[in-house]
């Protein structure tokens, strides 16, 4: 008889165990499918606008500076006499950083919007790199490095670090959107010619504005593309 019991109890159990499998799965077919991540629609219009914004202030800057014959560079190398104008130098670059960046999370919020997400979770799925925290904190060490080299009145390790940052970005995957081994090599490259610029003593701002502006043409030219792909697929 107490086997008996027993065994009613077991099969029971395995009734009850079943059934909140199936519900489990019920649950799971009716919860809505998060969107992928990936490089398509609206993500990928606003990948192409902010790199498009970025290329666009580099490529002025690049343009002041050829054809204003280092007009930038020796502005830039003014803070050795004047420590002054390193003040306010830095003061600008911490007032263009705020607003970049203001306008950077302003088009992601846009595109979280448009797509009916959370602008959290948008961020962690499409931009990981723009994740508030690690990005601002990756930020204020880069313009924390530039900052004292300017108050140490050496303004000609600027366009080096510059070039080193550049590199960083492509290597952490942060703005620009290559094929991982592409990057890593440009990364690469970015940081050996910026090594060269800091040993050989060259000051001027063009190799960091030519080799951010050739990276950023060479991604929105993925980027563009990719987009043309798409609406030929769509239509």
């Amino acid at each position: 008889m107490a086997d008996e019991q027993l065994n009613v109890r077991k099969a029971i159990a395995d009734v009850e165990l079943i059934r909140r499998v199936l519900d489990q799965v019920d649950q799971a077919q009716s919860r809505p499918a998060a969107p992928a991540a990936g490089l398509f629609g609206v993500t990928l219009t606003a990948n192409i606008i902010l790199q498009s914004l970025a290329l666009t202030g580099t490529g002025v800057l690049l343009l002041v500076e050829v054809l204003g014959d280092g007009f930038l560079t020796r502005t830039l190398m003014l803070g050795r006499q004047s420590p002054d104008l390193s003040l306010i130098g830095i003061g600008l670059m911490g007032g263009i950083l705020v607003g970049l960046v203001i306008l950077l999370y302003f088009v992601i919020w846009r595109a979280a919007r448009h797509n009916g997400e959370e602008f959290n979770a948008y961020i962690v799925r499409n931009f990981r790199y723009a994740r508030l925290l690690s990005y601002l904190s990756d930020l204020l060490m880069k313009f924390t490095a530039v900052a004292l080299v300017l108050l140490a009145g050496r303004p000609e390790w600027v366009p080096p670090l510059l070039l080193v940052f550049t590199g960083d970005y492509l290597v952490q995957g942060r703005l620009f959107t290559l094929p991982t081994r592409t990057a890593v090599l440009l990364g690469a490259l970015c940081i050996a010619i910026g090594l060269f610029q800091f040993v050989a003593g060259l000051e001027s701002l063009i190799p960091p504005l030519a080799a951010f502006s050739a990276i950023a043409s060479v991604s929105i030219g993925r980027l563009i593309r990719l987009h043309r792909v798409q609406n030929q697929n769509a239509a």
